[in-house]
């Protein structure tokens, strides 16, 4: 008896962890801490053994010294207003941005370089689909995407 409570205990275990082995998608910063000025190369990295599919929105603008420059990204990015919540900071202007399907094969990873649009606590966030589908929809995607774990770090003023 106790050895079928062993292996019931077991597959219930392996079971609940299984949903977390399919998050295989993960964005990584090159560091913790950052400053308003400089620049961020964010990682997307497909861990997994089969393609994901990411929306990357355009029409974003970064500010870098006094110019703007167009920052495409597949992630939100946002800003920790109190303790539990964040609001989006990098948005398309007014009709300007787009959104295409970009396929991420597996073991595979993309830089994706932009300016902190904010000083304070930041987060990227990204939601991704399992498998290659070039010809999604992103104005409309479908149902089933999986967020990848967000990536949060920093940004100080210059002279911090």
């Amino acid at each position: 008896m106790n050895m079928l409570r062993a292996i019931a205990a077991s597959i219930i275990l392996w079971s609940a962890f299984v949903p977390r082995l399919s998050a295989q998608v993960r964005v990584t910063v090159p560091s913790k801490k950052f400053t308003t000025d400089e620049k961020i190369v964010a990682t997307v990295q497909n861990d997994g053994d089969q393609p994901v599919t990411l929306c990357v929105a355009s029409g974003q603008m970064s500010r870098t010294g006094q110019s703007a420059v167009s920052t495409p990204v597949p992630f939100l990015i946002e800003g920790k207003v109190h303790e539990t919540s964040w609001k989006p900071l990098l948005v398309s202007p007014e009709g300007s941005g787009s959104q295409s399907a970009a396929v991420l094969e597996a073991k595979q990873s993309l830089p994706f370089p932009f300016w902190p649009p904010a000083k304070g606590e930041l987060r990227l966030q990204l939601r991704y689909w399992q498998g290659a589908h070039p010809e999604m929809d992103c104005a409309h995607p479908p149902a089933g995407s999986h967020n990848a774990k967000p990536a949060t770090f920093k940004v100080h003023a210059k002279s911090e």
